[in-house]
């Protein structure tokens, strides 16, 4: 691709990798490419969503049981590598929700969806984040990722081109306009990444993929992924340039912003009595952020239930025809899959001890970014882009610790690279 290797030795690290270093970018690939082309499960128009989502997917088992086998054997004799890695917060965090999760299983009302799905997470969280830590060139690993979103884009290309949009965006190749939306939105940031770091004609490759990806971004009508394609770059850009000017850690200047942030829309409105529900109808033109408003009505009365331990991992969407929601969930609430705020679901499902968890794995996440130095800059953007994406994007979808959506995949992948340059530096 053109990228800065530095000299022959960086080449050869990469190539003793072998397949641990394309499994992060095999994964995005799945979900970006494989599993919407290939492995998509049909939904009748009379099926029950909640129904249909309880059952299980013999081939995602068999892409993710394989995977996970397939790191364990290629790389057994770095497996020692995986020690001193128990010392990195955000790893600790994540075992500690996972280990969590486990035990939440004697309490779900539905064990065996639960322990299932417990599984799977343990899986794709070993899949993703080994790897890279037992890597030896993680800048290699990065560019294939870079090369897998850029592919995605022109593979997206062909129905954009050659098929209608659906009456609220298009689709793409994916279900959902907002689905193809988010993958468009990372294909961006991504994009920008490479034009940072690849040289010649790679670089104008770059731009030019990055130039098609608003396009996508535009024709999806995924107002939440167009805006947060335009401000996060930014953003991110900021904070990484400020925290090297003023020695101040990505974490510190995030939130005194996302501070500073509500502060102004709550004097904004005790000023000009701008209200919550207007800022909905500005956005998306009601009054309820679409229906969401309802759905956390709903959600936190459920939550008031079990606040301290939750209703237990993955127990309450999609948990068959005998769970709350199938039982409980007024109208429309009855036929989906979360509640379309991801702290909410973790808030849910594991309770005020998960929650908790899940903010310390957000904050120890942004405070290894600032560990980044010299020409892991452009490394250091890319990670905040990613986390506050992930960060922001729950505010409205949920992705949290949510078997191997995009949004959760992107942020856990981040989280390993930045503990794993960490445990390179110490």
């Amino acid at each position: 691709m053109g990228e800065r290797l530095g000299d022959g030795a960086l080449s050869d690290r990469a190539a003793g990798d072998g397949l641990l270093g394309w499994v992060p970018a095999l994964i995005v690939a799945y979900i970006t490419l494989l599993s919407p082309l290939f492995v998509v499960r049909e939904f009748s128009e009379n099926s029950d969503a909640a129904v249909t989502a309880s059952q299980s997917n013999a081939v995602n088992q068999l892409f993710w049981i394989g995977l996970f086998a397939a790191v364990v054997l290629v790389g057994w004799r770095r497996l020692p590598r995986l020690l001193p890695v128990l010392k990195q917060p955000t790893v600790l965090i994540i075992l500690a929700f996972l280990a969590f999760s486990c035990a939440s299983v004697l309490w779900s009302p539905v064990p065996g969806i639960a322990f299932r799905r417990v599984m799977l997470q343990v899986i794709v969280v070993f899949a993703v984040v080994a790897p890279m830590f037992m890597v030896t060139d993680r800048a290699a690993l990065l560019n294939r990722i870079v090369a897998v979103f850029l592919l995605t884009v022109a593979v997206n290309v062909v129905p954009v081109v050659t098929e209608p949009a659906g009456p609220i965006g298009h689709e793409g190749i994916y279900a959902h306009k907002n689905q193809f939306g988010l993958v468009a939105a990372y294909a961006f940031v991504f994009s920008l990444f490479a034009v940072a770091r690849f040289r010649g004609y790679s670089r104008w490759l770059a731009v030019a993929i990055a130039a098609v990806a608003i396009l996508e971004l535009v024709v999806s009508r995924s107002k939440t992924s167009l805006g947060l394609s335009l401000l996060i770059p930014a953003l991110s850009a900021g904070v990484i340039g400020l925290g090297a000017i003023s020695g101040i850690r990505a974490v510190y200047l995030v939130i005194f912003g996302a501070l500073f942030g509500v502060c102004g829309y709550l004097f904004f409105n005790y000023l000009f009595d701008y209200s919550f529900a207007d800022l909905s109808m500005l956005l998306f033109d009601d009054t309820t952020f679409t229906g969401r408003t309802e759905i956390w009505d709903f959600v936190f009365g459920i939550i008031g239930r079990q606040p301290v331990f939750g209703q237990g991992y993955g127990s309450f969407w999609g948990a068959g025809a005998g769970s709350i929601v199938a039982l409980e969930a007024p109208g429309f609430i009855g036929q989906l899959l979360q509640s379309h705020n991801g702290y909410v679901d973790v808030l849910l499902e594991t309770g005020a001890i998960g929650f908790g968890l899940l903010l310390l794995l957000v904050f120890f996440t942004l405070f290894d970014v600032g560990g980044f130095r010299g020409s892991s800059r452009a490394e250091a953007w890319l990670v905040l882009c990613v986390s506050l994406f992930a960060i922001l994007h729950n505010m409205l979808e949920s992705s949290w610790f949510r078997g191997y959506t995009l949004a959760w995949l992107m942020f856990l992948i981040a989280t390993a690279y930045s503990a794993a340059q960490k445990e390179a530096a110490d």
